[in-house]
């Protein structure tokens, strides 16, 4: 038994709850949330309900989500980013901000804006 199995118990075959082998009420909220519309669902129920048994958790579930084959993908994280240190350096003196928020910058400016930082701080006009 597996989370799998019990994901498609509650999206497709809606029988009795499968016990607690591999039931995560955590894991089961995050796949059926992949799918836009369970998302509002999952949203709502795992706000009230986090300290729930996964039995009921389940049978609240399977009221809810109607009886149809969804393919839930998971949403993997994007890749990592590589950021040159000078390039975070600048926009951190710059606006005084922490490295991750430089970071964030950093992917909002556009680079000709990056490049004006970056001559601004070292002193080139």
């Amino acid at each position: 038994m597996n989370i799998f199995d019990h994901i498609k118990n509650i999206t497709t075959t809606k029988g009795p709850y499968l016990g607690d082998e591999g039931w995560n009420n955590w894991m089961v909220n995050r796949y059926l949330s992949m799918d836009q519309e369970y998302c509002g669902v999952v949203n709502y129920v795992q706000k009230n309900t986090w300290q729930m048994k996964g039995e009921y958790l389940y049978n609240l579930y399977k009221d809810l989500i109607p009886q149809q084959y969804k393919y839930l993908k998971y949403i993997k994280p994007t890749t990592k980013k590589d950021y040159k240190i000078e390039d975070i350096e600048a926009v951190q003196s710059y606006f005084e901000i922490s490295k991750k928020e430089a970071k964030e910058y950093i992917d909002m400016i556009d680079k000709e804006e990056l490049e004006t930082i970056k001559q601004q701080i070292n002193g080139i006009y």
